[in-house]
């Protein structure tokens, strides 16, 4: 019995130590056969894949690209082009809607506009600059161009300028230019940067300001910064320095009219962008932008806006319109359809966009021109101040005398200045006597501080100081609203309304001018300038070369007729409004 247990035990152990029948024929025809299978599979994967692509693929891709913008379809394309399918264009971009204020940069031309610009955007003037630098004296800007940039999560404009008014291009081109650059300033003015050379300024730098007022308004020269530029290491190390040794009486009063508002443009060749003064001058430039309040606009520029915003209206329902009728043409008629019409109807759109861009341009070409033309009517008699005869001035010897007894060389009260009378020379008498026709006059009415009546007349064109120094035209006093300066017995210049102002016919008068360029008659504060450009300044600008030549050889001119010297002015003033008429031709082009 227990041998046949061991026998049992034995024979079991030794099945199960046996190793497992192998079928080796069936298992090489599975490895003969397994490349044929995989070649299958790979078949009806590829075979499902082109299916899927072929005909839900473009929804599919085609949806989320032009859900995301519809430059993405250029995206798409990549796939497309295996299935020769047409490319629809990129929509209408709002590139043109400059929805920011502006940093416009001015100046001369070779000034360093554009290298201050650069500087601002920290970019490479020898590597890709955003504005293009010569090394010439020509200008290589001859467009404005434009870049963004973004401080303290605001967003700004900078505006390179052309040398609007210096460079070799026609007056036709440059009256365009400043039309395309007023348009990219249609958001607000936030600052104006004027660059000038440190060592090379110029009394032409002065009248290009005059200019830009005569354009934007005097109320710009409130956005106006000075930027020098090309400044040695001393000058742009030590500002003080700077200011105390190559500043002369010029250049300080060109930055005191800004508000005294300068800074520095860095060498980048002495001061790189890493270096510790190069980054402090710049951060003393951005540091006077944004201190000034506000941005700048005026009707012009809001009326430029105002078209802008009208054509990006315009612009959106056609992109709008366009991605509906490719939506509902992609459903009807299949992708392919779809992508032609909505190719064609893209460039349909980009042609009326740029019709209307370039209507924007004419619309302000013509604003600029009735601007224009508005000044040419001022100066058909640019003619110095207009007074009755009997107005009475003051002489420095305390003399009370009437304007009718006035000589060349007499020095009459022109001004008050804390508590001080300042009095100037008479340097010429342009016109005394009859007129040959009757003029206008404006007999203006007030209230003295002491209580008694005062009255002036004055043509109706000529200018008076407001109790805020700026200039306006008699006609122009609104009774009860209007103040004007008036002397007191204290030696004060006080600020009263104006009680009634009405127009009155004379053909007598005189026009005289003083070294100041005013004069306080019947004690008002009245400017010299009658019939001409809004701006004392531009007015003493102009009459510059008379007042030097007759320090040399004093007038003698006492007559009816008109002083050569102001006739000779008057033409050299026309030809520059002329010169500035002939962009009209791009009205009739």
């Amino acid at each position: 019995m227990k041998d046949d247990t061991v026998l049992r035990n034995r024979q079991r152990q030794s099945s199960q130590s046996q190793p497992p029948t192998i079928n080796y024929q069936s298992t090489r025809q599975i490895e003969q056969n397994k490349p044929f299978t995989n070649l299958i599979l790979i078949i009806l994967v590829i075979f499902i894949a082109s299916y899927v692509f072929i005909f839900y693929g473009p929804n599919i891709l085609g949806n989320f690209y032009f859900r995301t913008s519809d430059l993405n379809i250029i995206s798409l394309y990549t796939y497309q082009f295996a299935l020769f399918r047409p490319e629809p264009i990129p929509s209408l971009l709002d590139i043109d809607i400059i929805d920011a204020p502006a940093i416009l940069l001015i100046g001369k031309t070779g000034a360093g506009k554009s290298t201050l610009g650069n500087l601002l955007l920290k970019t490479s003037e020898f590597e890709n600059p955003t504005f293009p630098v010569s090394s010439s004296f020509s200008s290589v800007t001859k467009q404005s161009g434009f870049a963004t940039i973004q401080i303290d999560n605001k967003t700004y404009n900078v505006i390179d300028t052309p040398g609007i008014f210096d460079t070799d291009n026609p007056n036709e081109v440059t009256l365009e230019e400043i039309a395309r650059t007023i348009r990219k300033c249609s958001y607000g003015i936030k600052a104006i940067l004027f660059v000038i050379e440190a060592k090379r300024f110029t009394i032409e730098q002065k009248e290009m300001v005059n200019k830009i007022k005569l354009l934007l308004g005097d109320e710009a020269l409130q956005y106006m910064i000075t930027v020098f530029s090309f400044c040695d290491k001393k000058q742009t190390e030590n500002l003080e320095n700077f200011k105390k040794s190559s500043w002369n009486k010029e250049i300080k009063t060109f930055v005191n009219s800004m508000g005294n508002r300068w800074a520095i443009s860095p060498n980048s060749d002495i001061f790189p962008p890493d270096n510790r003064v190069h980054q402090q001058r710049l951060r003393e430039l951005w540091n006077h932008i944004f201190s000034i309040d506000g941005v700048y606009t005026n009707e012009l520029l809001k009326k430029a806006r105002k078209k802008q915003e009208e054509n990006a209206r315009i612009a959106k329902e056609a992109k709008e319109k366009r991605k509906r009728e490719y939506d509902e043409s992609r459903r009807k008629e299949g992708e392919v359809n779809a992508l032609v019409n909505y190719k064609r109807q893209g460039a349909e759109d980009l042609r009326k966009a740029k019709e209307r861009q370039k209507e924007e341009i004419e619309d302000i070409v013509k604003s600029l021109l009735k601007k224009i033309e508005e000044l040419e009517k001022r100066v058909d008699e640019l003619s110095g101040g207009c007074f009755e005869l009997e107005t009475q001035v003051k002489l420095e010897s305390g003399r009370i005398i009437k304007m009718s007894e006035l000589q060349t060389g007499d020095r009459v009260l022109s001004n008050v200045r804390n508590g001080i009378d300042e009095y100037s020379e008479v340097y010429l008498i342009a016109h005394i006597g009859k007129l040959e026709h009757e003029e206008k006059f404006a007999k203006v009415n007030f209230t003295r501080p002491d209580g008694s009546k005062g009255q002036l007349r004055l043509t109706t064109t000529h200018y008076v100081f407001d109790e805020n120094l700026s200039i306006i035209f008699a006609k122009d006093l609104r009774p009860g609203e209007s103040k004007i300066l008036v002397s007191d017995d204290n030696n004060k210049l006080v600020s009263v309304f104006v009680d009634d102002v009405t127009i009155e016919l004379h053909d007598e008068y005189i026009s005289f001018y003083t070294r100041a360029g005013s004069v306080i008659a019947n004690g008002v504060l009245c400017s010299c300038y009658d019939q001409c450009p809004r701006s004392q300044t531009l007015m003493d600008l102009i009459f510059l070369p008379v007042r030097l030549w007759t320090y040399i050889i004093p007038s003698t001119h006492r007559e009816e007729r008109l002083h050569p010297y102001v006739q000779f002015l008057e033409t050299v003033y026309l030809l520059f409004i002329n010169s500035m008429g002939k962009g009209k031709r791009l009205i009739g082009n």
